[in-house]
């Protein structure tokens, strides 16, 4: 088991260099005083707005830093453009416990690198940076100006909200589309703000050139056959001929299952969740001495095992990836008893909650996965007993949507 966990690893570590090349993409960055450089720069697939980006100036070369002092656009081509602007941002703490009576945003001229959705007669641009966003506009040449919104509170702890953008879309921008009862269901989000100025620059017969476009998760359902090793160490008490740390020995058993993952848009599609219900089952032997007698000993087990959990992707192109995950892992109890000169019947048993960490590797909708279950105990409510239960699972894996 050690073996296998190992070689994974060592296979992690020799493909890493391969996994980073394919970050960094053809781009471009221009400085304060004009100067242009074509570069390569690794896309982040940014969720909170960069204040420093890594490039190469080829694919093979070093890596270096660009930072925001003498930095003005940074451009990787037809996907994302920052540029950086002097702009009224408010920095106060948006969470709920921090708001203020105030309903006017405390706006202090801030540099920021804000990322550009969107050019043409009309221009939207956004900052974020954890719970903090903003957006801002700017019209033909005219300078950048935010759009105002603040959620804020009163004695009664309300949760209020000013939403003076709305207005703002009504006079600055005139057309027949833009409609005050369209207007005031924009909520203050990227899809909405970036539909107003899409239909604001085609009235004024101007075409849009987006770069942050929408993205969407990912939905996968796969199927999945494979085998666990298991073995158990039983602590049954003096009541149970004082066995005490009875091994059952290793042993195998199949196991299927289904999983449904959800890819995150955000990060290169790099993150996401799953939930993979499998059959889970434990058969293994033993015999001790208890005063000179040899004793014979059975456990056996089966449980609907569900880890619940989060995994990493790391590309090493477009078809093959490997991935790390982590779990937490709960057992709905099939069947199980204990048998021989050792009995344990099956009310007894009740599974405690465990976790799982696994590595992988993926080939378009083939994937191959080892993952490994600490102890758990297979008598959680006992008070005198305990069996713990260690796995190891190999599975292979077939995405069927």
């Amino acid at each position: 088991m050690k073996k296998i966990t190992g070689a994974l690893l060592i296979f992690l570590m020799a493909t890493s260099g391969i996994i980073a090349q394919i970050n960094f993409e053809k781009g471009s960055f221009t400085l304060e005083n004009g100067q242009k450089t074509e570069c390569f720069i690794k896309n982040g697939d940014w969720v909170n707005n960069p204040s420093k980006f890594e490039y190469k100036l080829s694919l093979n070369g070093e890596t270096k830093i660009l930072r925001m002092t003498n930095l003005k656009t940074v451009v990787i081509n037809n996907k994302f453009k920052f540029e950086k602007h002097t702009v009224p941002y408010d920095d106060a703490d948006r969470s709920i416990k921090q708001l203020t009576y105030e309903r006017s945003p405390d706006l202090k001229e801030t540099p920021l690198m804000l990322n550009v959705i969107l050019e043409g007669k009309a221009s939207l641009y956004s900052y974020r940076d954890q719970d903090k966003r903003a957006y801002y506009f700017k019209k033909d040449n005219g300078t950048i100006e935010p759009l105002i919104y603040k959620v804020y509170t009163n004695k009664n702890r309300d949760i209020l909200y000013n939403k003076r953008y709305q207005q703002q879309l009504l006079t600055e921008f005139p057309c027949t589309g833009i409609t005050e009862k369209r207007v005031i269901r924009v909520d203050y989000k990227t899809s909405d703000l970036k539909s107003i100025f899409k239909d604001y620059n085609e009235c004024k017969g101007e075409k849009s050139v987006e770069f942050s476009k929408a993205k969407k998760g990912v939905f996968h359902i796969k199927g999945f056959v494979g085998v666990y090793n298991g073995n158990a160490i039983s602590d049954l008490g003096v009541s149970a001929f004082f066995a005490k740390g009875v091994e059952t020995g290793a042993a195998w058993s199949p196991t299927f299952g289904v999983e449904l993952e959800y890819i995150f848009p955000f990060n290169k599609n790099k993150w996401s969740a799953f939930i993979a219900p499998n059959y889970s089952s434990y058969e293994g032997e033993s015999e001790f001495l208890d005063l000179s007698i040899r004793r014979k000993y059975k456990l056996e087990y089966s449980a609907i095992q569900i880890p619940i959990g989060a995994r990493h992707y790391m590309f090493i192109n477009d078809m093959s990836k490997i991935f790390i995950s982590g779990a937490v892992v709960v057992d709905f109890f099939l069947d199980g008893k204990g048998s021989g000169n050792i009995t344990i019947d099956k009310e007894r048993f009740k599974t405690s909650v465990g976790f799982s960490m696994g590595l992988g590797y993926s080939y378009d909708k083939y994937s191959l996965e080892a993952r490994f279950i600490p102890n758990r105990d297979l008598l959680e409510n006992s008070s005198l007993s305990i069996i713990d239960l260690q796995q190891f699972s190999i599975t292979i894996g077939y995405t069927i949507f």
